[in-house]
């Protein structure tokens, strides 16, 4: 399948993240598992940590006990981060034309986020929700350049995972795949508000989306679905880290070659943004591109795999960090591994 490109440019008027409670350390997040299941477990935890090369995360669950509710919830950090980035773009929530959501863990299994955010914020106007996983943005953004070409109004992207509360501490519930979730997942959120296109603002171009999934098993899924809501056993997620790791870098190599196609090249850009897949993905991608690692987005480190929150929140850490240059361009590498899509934009700083 060929790799689709949005026809129109949009403008980024507002960017806001949130990320829940305290951060947590490795140590920390360790010890409430030994606690829970034994020092056996915890050992075990603690290997695959080193693994993934993530040291913290901010959660919304309680750590001391073997389930737990959210708290915020994905519906407050929504209105968190949407608040901001209207107040950002100098908007009230009247003026937006459309509101999207994009979320792998929702609140509610239906009504989406975004009937649940609308509420929160009063907002009267239409709203859809994606789950696509890591992907989410990008398809966002192929629906918002649509939309705001057509209605010339602005719109308004909220990416929010909260998927810490799927992991049960009891030993019958705990395999690899979840010691993996366990270690590796963050929880968080980012809100934009996108507008048609602004020669006097930061723009967001070249949106791009494609896949590679066709007859490929999933590497990573959510299952409490119809297909196996009958077992009458939690929610969980299922992770093959193998069909990943085979998969991975053929993503982030066809994110490349549809902005090299567009006539881009490394030099073009002051930062590349790649899915936030482990902490060590500044290392691994400049070695793959042959550039230097800090030219490379790393917070997966300090605040583990966002899901679909990832590219927004990291986005929103580098706009508002004061290290970008009017006339700087960041490229933006998403990707994801429940079908293995890939998608991306670039990011025109002023």
């Amino acid at each position: 399948m060929a790799v689709k490109f949005a026809q129109h440019d949009l403008s980024l008027l507002g960017i806001s993240h949130q990320l829940p409670n305290a951060n947590i350390n490795n140590e920390a997040l360790l010890n409430a598992l030994s606690q829970q299941c034994g020092r056996l477990t915890a050992r075990k935890a603690k290997t695959i940590a080193k693994r993934l090369g993530i040291e913290g995360r901010h959660l919304v669950r309680d750590l001391s006990t073997p389930t737990s509710s959210t708290s915020p919830s994905s519906i407050e950090l929504s209105q968190q981060v949407l608040t901001q980035a209207l107040v950002n773009a100098n908007l009230d929530i009247e003026a937006l034309d459309y509101l999207l959501s994009h979320t792998c863990t929702p609140h509610t299994q239906v009504p989406p986020n975004a009937a649940w955010l609308a509420d929160a914020m009063a907002f009267h106007g239409p709203y859809l929700e994606l789950r696509q996983a890591c992907t989410g943005f990008a398809n966002g953004l192929q629906i918002a350049s649509a939309f705001c070409a057509v209605n010339q109004q602005p719109v308004s992207i909220v990416g929010v995972e909260t998927g810490s509360v799927y992991f049960d501490m009891d030993n019958d519930f705990i395999d690899t795949e979840q010691l993996v979730n366990y270690v590796q997942m963050g929880d968080g959120a980012a809100a934009v508000v996108l507008g048609p296109q602004d020669e006097q603002a930061a723009k967001i171009s070249d949106i791009y989306l494609g896949q590679i999934g066709h007859q490929k098993p999933p590497g990573f899924y959510l299952d409490g679905g119809a297909n196996d809501v009958g077992t009458k056993q939690m929610a969980r997620f299922h992770h093959n880290t193998q069909a990943v790791r085979e998969q991975g870098s053929q993503l982030f190599e066809l994110g490349w070659q549809a902005l090299q196609s567009r006539g881009y090249q490394l030099d073009d850009f002051a930062y590349i943004l790649p899915h936030q897949a482990n902490g060590h993905i500044d290392v691994l991608m400049a070695k793959a591109l042959g550039i230097s690692p800090e030219r490379v987005i790393n917070d997966a480190k300090h605040l583990g795999n966002l899901g679909s929150a990832a590219i927004w929140v990291s986005l929103s850490r580098l706009i508002h960090s004061g290290r970008l240059k009017a006339g700087d361009k960041v490229a933006v590498l998403g990707a994801e591994a429940t079908k293995y899509l890939y998608g991306g934009f670039v990011y025109h700083h002023v």
